[in-house]
């Protein structure tokens, strides 16, 4: 960040009353008012019509909110670390993308954040601030919903083919972790008592999300029926949230000690253990090589690195091996593992393979150079990291998912 040097603004549309309130309200303890305050002013900066800014220079900034550069950069190095600001440079350009804040549930219920603004202004002012967005749970049980779909109402009938890959306005909601297939759906909702069979069954974030638990957890059809029946109330209404911590309770209290055997293919080394990077669950990789008595937490991580970023989960396996052989175990909050995630998308590394090849076998390497200085054209040519192999080999036969 250097006084002469150009930047400019986007964003994705514009914050509602309710997320500027968020804003000032919950991030701007941790943030500081100088922080809100440049990010109030980067985002008045954009038009209205197309959320992109004009270009300025950093001393625009120092001029207009009365700071020098050094107390600009630590506010905007705050907003990044809260994933308030996300910045590109080119050519000494600087584009800053503001990005949208968490919901007040979403922000109070985050393991990090929620935990952090605690921290920072203690339990008392903590509880009178989340006082301010708790709302009073209507209580539903006694009425019918006699809600019309769309095929209800209207009559639609498709003339062609709807393809548009222009660009508009409007948030991306992230859908998470790309997981394949993982469970025979309609076999699961067999299971069912005819009473949870309810609408939100299909619902495609519903979908989604039992088919994360059950690669996260290892749940058989019968088990994740298991699961969802206790979690749904009388009248089939379900909590997608609760239907979380109702998996991780059932994984605790009946899978902990199931054996798992993992599945590879006769195949080369470095093919087996880019498919079983691919197949495993993340949570088999924390449970055996996670330092400490913290499978809740853990698992919670785990979930929360899935559905919040969208790529494969071989690469999330891989980050994971990555963090916990450089951390000696220790996993980190999940900010910093997304710090980490972000810096191999911006390296390129977007698939299992890029991560194995590129990240893990400089891993391999380094681990070479460090236990002899000596090193023969052999052991260049052999790039299959042997401890990636050790660890998925143990990873086969452990007890832990």
């Amino acid at each position: 960040m250097k006084l002469k040097q150009t930047f400019s603004v986007i964003t994705q549309s514009a914050l509602s009353s309710d997320e500027w309130k968020v804003l000032g309200l919950l991030y701007q303890p941790i943030i500081g008012t100088l922080g809100f305050s440049l990010y109030h002013t980067l985002y008045h900066l954009l038009n209205q019509k197309n959320y992109q800014s004009e270009t300025f220079q950093h001393q625009f900034l120092v001029d207009l909110l009365g700071e020098k550069i050094d107390k600009l950069k630590a506010a905007k190095d705050k907003l990044e670390a809260i994933s308030l600001l996300d910045t590109y440079e080119l050519n000494e350009h600087i584009i800053y993308q503001l990005k949208s804040p968490l919901s007040p549930r979403g922000f109070i219920k985050d393991t990090v954040l929620g935990q952090f603004l605690k921290t920072e202004v203690g339990p008392k002012m903590f509880g009178q601030l989340t006082d301010v967005f708790r709302v009073e749970k209507i209580d539903l049980s006694e009425y019918k919903q006699v809600t019309k779909n769309f095929d209800d109402v209207f009559n639609f009938v498709s003339t062609e083919n709807h393809h548009d890959n222009k660009t508009y306005l409007g948030k991306n909601n992230n859908r998470g972790a790309k997981i394949s297939k993982q469970l025979d759906y309609e076999k699961f909702i067999e299971l069912l008592p005819d009473r949870l069979k309810k609408p939100i069954l299909m619902a495609h974030h519903t979908q989604d999300t039992i088919q994360k638990l059950v690669f996260v957890y290892g749940f058989s059809a019968e088990e994740m029926a298991e699961v969802y029946k206790l979690t749904a109330d009388a009248n089939g209404r379900l909590d997608l949230g609760n239907l979380a911590f109702k998996a991780q309770s059932y994984y605790e209290d009946h899978k902990k000690d199931d054996m798992v055997v993992a599945e590879t293919k006769d195949q080369n080394e470095e093919m087996e253990a880019i498919i079983s990077l691919k197949k495993m669950s993340p949570l088999q990789i924390v449970a055996k090589y996670g330092k400490g008595d913290y499978q809740s937490m853990h698992s919670d991580t785990v979930m929360q690195l899935l559905d919040r970023n969208q790529v494969e989960v071989g690469v999330i396996n891989a980050l994971l091996l990555h963090i916990l052989k450089h951390k000696e175990g220790e996993l980190p909050h999940i900010n910093y593992l997304e710090k980490v995630l972000e810096t191999w998308m911006k390296m390129g590394i977007r698939t299992t393979e890029d991560a194995y090849r590129l990240v893990l076998n400089n891993d391999a390497q380094n681990k070479e150079k460090e236990s002899s200085s000596k090193s023969t054209s052999k052991s260049k040519k052999n790039l299959n990291p042997e401890w990636i192999q050790s660890y998925l080999d143990e990873l086969n036969n452990i007890k832990g998912l």
